[in-house]
């Protein structure tokens, strides 16, 4: 049977938004928040993209009983745009998306009954970040493809546009100099990166991401401000995100911490290391063959990891400490 659906809007007043307007949050819950299972909250990439490609999740609420909750961020998808505040970098932190996380879990309730957290790429900053506060009632956080710190990720970005045929290599890295990215070489170069270290599936791309690449467009000003660097292969950090790191408080996640990678993913070893070598209780897991879109390139095996991860809370297991 097809587990039950709600959707809906949560009010959420943005810290230094300075203008009256109403802001809300659009949520889905997939399965029944009261069941006594702990929910699962998935926090998107981006920033600027929107939630659909969480939904391939679905069958974890179908096979286990675990309620999931997709939202979509602030300035984004289905939630309150804000096109007042483009341009507003003190507006756009990791601190405003931290916020309107934390109004989520209160106002749907889950602390007391507890919730897990999933974060990808993006998301797993959020998670990462937010877990550092030990909200109550946050029980278990996965963090998928993402980076304890931008450098790093611009590193490993580096990295790979490195490994590319020079002709790539070097349309790739001539449009990030002069910030025209509308030569042909550069876009073959762009979609190279893509079909290497982004999503690595048979046919590109795949459907479950059109959603995504849809709603980066519309939402380009959010991921434009934050993350700066266009998305795809950009090697210069200068948005908000630009300095962020987490390394210096992950031993604050009390948590049982997953931390899962792509062996070919742009979010490489050296992205993921400081979560493994920081969190207290933690496990890393990279997938073989694969790159950043796990939930796409090898749905099975990594919601069959992530299944066990969050059952291990439920039952009398062994937690292995690195």
């Amino acid at each position: 049977m097809s587990p039950f659906i709600t959707e809906g809007r949560i009010p959420f007043d943005p810290p230094g938004l300075g203008i009256e307007k109403t802001c809300e949050t659009w949520y889905k819950v997939v399965g029944d928040l009261k069941c006594g299972k702990p929910a699962l909250l998935t926090l998107h990439g981006g920033p600027g993209l929107v939630h659909d490609y969480w939904e391939t999740l679905t069958p974890l609420s179908e096979k286990y009983g675990v309620p999931i909750i997709y939202y979509d961020q602030i300035g984004i998808g289905k939630s309150t745009h804000l096109p007042e505040k483009a341009g507003d970098a003190a507006f756009w932190t990791v601190d405003l998306f931290r916020a309107e996380l934390d109004n989520l879990v209160d106002k749907l309730d889950l602390r007391s009954s507890g919730y897990d957290i999933i974060g990808h790429s993006w998301g797993g900053q959020l998670g990462s970040a937010f877990a550092t506060y030990r909200p109550k009632g946050l029980r278990k956080l996965i963090i998928t493809n993402s980076m304890a710190a931008q450098a790093l990720w611009i590193e490993s970005q580096i990295a790979c546009c490195e490994s590319y045929p020079k002709e790539l290599r070097d349309a790739i890295f001539e449009g990030d100099r002069t910030r025209v990215y509308t030569d042909p070489m550069h876009q073959a170069g762009r979609t190279h990166y893509f079909r290497t270290n982004m999503c690595r599936t048979e046919v590109f791309p795949p459907a479950e991401l059109l959603p995504t690449f849809e709603g980066l467009e519309k939402n380009s000003a959010v991921n434009h401000l934050i993350q700066r660097p266009r998305f795809g292969a950009s090697l210069v950090s200068s948005g908000t995100l630009k300095d962020w790191s987490i390394i210096d408080r992950l031993h604050l996640i009390e948590v049982p911490t997953l931390v899962v990678y792509g062996e070919h993913d742009v979010a490489n070893e050296k992205c993921n290391a400081p979560f493994f070598n920081n969190i207290p209780r933690v496990r890393m897991v990279t997938f073989s063959g694969a790159s950043h879109m796990l939930m796409l390139e090898v749905p099975e095996k990594y919601f069959r990891l992530i299944a066990e991860f969050l059952e291990c809370s439920r039952r009398p297991c062994r937690w292995s400490c690195r």
